[in-house]
């Protein structure tokens, strides 16, 4: 009796979860993944589901959205037409990339910039202290991860010093990512300095009734005066403190500086999510007036959970599809959708020599063996697949025919493409290219070539495992 009462509650929860999934239209691997969870394990598949299952922001962060649209809408129409590139004026697989990702974002190819790629973190801080230790006006942050020690402190004492001077400065910092900086002496320095700081999507237990909790701000954004500004892969972390006890090593990260419109405009996406969180009116202030620093054309493309689709999936795929000689790309964490990985493939299958590099070693186990499931499809399809060996290669870049590079936080992972608001910065530029495409050379030097025969040697229980994990890879 009791074991049909229990047969009848599994049932009743594989079917109550599996119409909540149908009655939302996800992908076919998230969706069969979930289903799967709840089959094999019903309650906690189904108490998962309802914990992390769909991309919930809540009732008032989905309003402020709507409301918010218009209003950015009207913003980039006021993007003045001096710093705008003429449609026609690039190359066609330029062209392709600009104008998906204009449709999708908004934002146009802008022109007049100054373009630095700073190769390592201890630069990146100081270059950073420098221009907050300049600053006239403004200073606006915005950094998934802040942790204290090292060269944060003097980056925390720069801010400080620059509120305290008259500065407006802001820090916005994800609540999860940033969680031992909100218990360190630092935020309280900051704030006592006048610095406004922002936690970003909070989390507690409460929340998670309403929201899903892992939906994240993976930002890196630093704006200066709104005529410079930083973005890429590097958190306010030092490498030489920040977990150290994961047995990866030093997380290896690169940046870019920028002079010039972009630099605003990255302020802009900036001020939409803090709208987003605070509930504020969006009102970034009248463009600047800047000189014309280079001749560099960029254009910055956001992304994030609040949209239906996956815009920077999309864009990716439309940039692999537009090369014609060659693909590099670097990411920490390689788990990507059937979409992506098919686009990589049949680049590699037409002639493009694709290579990726991935460290050798990450900070997770289970994204470790989902992404090595594709491995002997990667290897058998000719990519050349690189393994990092010094540290954690963090850096998320793709360069295509050294025309064209894509260049921020943006990992080739699901969590990337739908569940983490994320922002790129595309370079229509050949130096810049050519500058990116030179630090990869680097990774490639300290990286080792992985084998097709060598690999398909390893233990059948290990290939096993990948493939299970990487059938629920979708949930990662």
């Amino acid at each position: 009796m009791f074991l049909s009462f229990l047969y009848g509650v599994y049932i009743l929860l594989a079917v109550a979860v599996a119409l909540r999934i149908f009655s939302h239209r996800s992908s076919r691997g998230t969706a069969l993944a979930w289903l799967l969870l709840v089959i094999l394990v019903p309650a906690i598949g189904a108490l998962m589901y309802l914990l992390i299952g769909e991309r919930r922001l809540g009732r008032t962060w989905m309003q402020r959205a709507i409301n918010l649209q218009p209003q950015v809408v009207r913003w980039a129409r006021g993007i003045p037409a001096t710093d705008i590139v003429a449609s026609g004026s690039l190359s066609s697989a330029a062209e392709s990339i600009s104008r998906l990702a204009t449709g999708l974002a908004g934002l146009p190819v802008m022109a007049g910039h100054r373009l630095r790629l700073l190769a390592d973190s201890e630069t990146v801080i100081r270059s950073l202290i420098a221009d907050i230790n300049a600053a006239r006006s403004s200073v606006h942050l915005e950094f998934y991860i802040w942790n204290p020690g090292g060269f944060v402190e003097d980056l925390v004492t720069a801010l400080a010093n620059a509120a305290e001077r008259g500065v407006s400065c802001r820090a916005l910092m994800d609540s999860l990512g940033s969680r031992p900086f909100f218990r360190s002496a630092a935020i309280e320095r900051l704030r006592e300095a006048g610095v406004e700081v922002i936690e970003v999507l909070p989390v507690n237990p409460l929340r998670a009734l309403f929201v899903r909790l892992d939906l994240r701000d993976h930002r890196k954004i630093a704006v200066i005066d709104r005529g410079v500004a930083y973005t890429g892969s590097m958190n306010i972390a030092d490498p030489r403190f920040f977990k150290q006890d994961a047995g990866v090593g030093e997380w290896v990260d690169a940046m870019v500086r920028i002079e010039g419109p972009a630099a605003w405009a990255l302020e802009a996406v900036s001020l939409s999510l803090t709208a987003l969180q605070t509930g504020h009116d969006f009102s970034p202030p009248e463009p600047p007036i800047l000189s014309l620093t280079d001749n560099c054309r960029v254009q910055i493309f956001p992304s994030g959970p609040q949209t239906s689709t996956r815009h920077i999936e999309e864009l990716l795929l439309t940039a692999i599809y537009s090369a014609r000689r060659e693909i590099v790309l670097t990411t920490p964490y390689f788990v990507p959708s059937e979409t992506l990985f098919t686009a990589l493939r049949s680049a590699a299958t037409r002639g493009v020599a694709v290579t990726l590099i991935v460290p050798e070693k990450i900070d997770s186990r289970l994204v470790r063996y989902a992404s090595d499931a594709y491995n002997d499809d990667l290897l058998a399809a000719g990519i050349t697949l690189l393994r990092f060996r010094d540290g954690l290669l963090h850096t998320k870049s793709m360069v295509i025919d050294e025309q064209i590079t894509i260049f921020g936080t943006v990992n080739l992972d699901l969590r990337s493409f739908e569940l983490n608001f994320e922002v790129s910065l595309i370079a229509y530029d050949q130096r810049f290219s050519a500058e990116v495409r030179e630090l990869q050379r680097q990774y490639e030097s300290r990286s080792h070539a992985m084998q097709l025969e060598q690999w398909r040697a390893r233990p059948l229980w290990r290939r096993l495992l990948e493939n299970a994990i990487q059938v629920m890879s979708p949930l990662l």
